[in-house]
């Protein structure tokens, strides 16, 4: 993790402008509203944060989960800065972590760019489904690239991250309801992002 403490400090400045319509889009196809609770994982720097917490208003719960102290430590500030309440930050290893030790099950479950820079990636997503209340829903943001390209082998190496995985394919085996877009993509991503969503029986 020692990689991403460091990539957390031009993280938002360099990558952000990148995502920020896929983040609306996958606010958007989550469905959230009012007093629902959402797992945003791996939460990195926190930028989805603030708008899970509005779709789910102060009744609601978001919890942010990453591995990084570095990454958490800015989500923390992202936090405090705009006052949300509902957001809980934890440290956790998606590889190992266990549903019960969050104290809830969660009608929502969140995502973005993270199961391209996960080694086992397969079984960090049963995990994080493990979390997810029957009848819940689940978007998975990702890149993908068939082949990669110059920009793409950049993007594996900065941010330790294999972007030819299917990252789509882990919900795809255990979802009802799934279905699969691509999103406007800028070439700087390395691929094409995708939008994947489907809901747990």
């Amino acid at each position: 993790m020692a990689w991403y403490d460091l990539f957390s400090n031009f993280y938002d400045r360099s990558l952000e402008p990148l995502y920020r319509d896929a983040r609306v889009a996958a606010f958007d196809a989550l469905a959230l509203r009012p007093g629902l609770s959402v797992l945003d994982a791996p939460t990195g720097t926190g930028q989805s944060l603030s708008g899970l917490a509005a779709g789910v208003g102060e009744r609601g719960l978001v919890v942010g989960l990453d591995r990084s102290r570095g990454m958490l430590r800015r989500a923390k500030a992202r936090v405090t800065r705009e006052g949300l309440t509902q957001v809980r930050l934890e440290e956790a290893d998606l590889l190992t972590l266990e549903g019960d030790s969050l104290g809830t099950r969660f009608d929502r479950l969140h995502v973005f760019l993270g199961l391209s820079t996960l080694s086992g990636a397969d079984q960090a997503f049963e995990r994080l489904w493990a979390t997810l209340s029957p009848g819940g829903r689940c978007v998975v943001v990702d890149v993908h690239a068939e082949r990669l390209s110059f920009q793409g082998r950049m993007v594996n190496l900065v941010a330790r991250a294999d972007i030819r995985r299917r990252s789509w394919e882990p919900l795809e085996r255990r979802a009802t309801n799934f279905s699969k877009i691509e999103l406007p993509t800028q070439k700087k991503v390395g691929g094409t992002l995708f939008l994947a969503v489907g809901d747990k029986a």
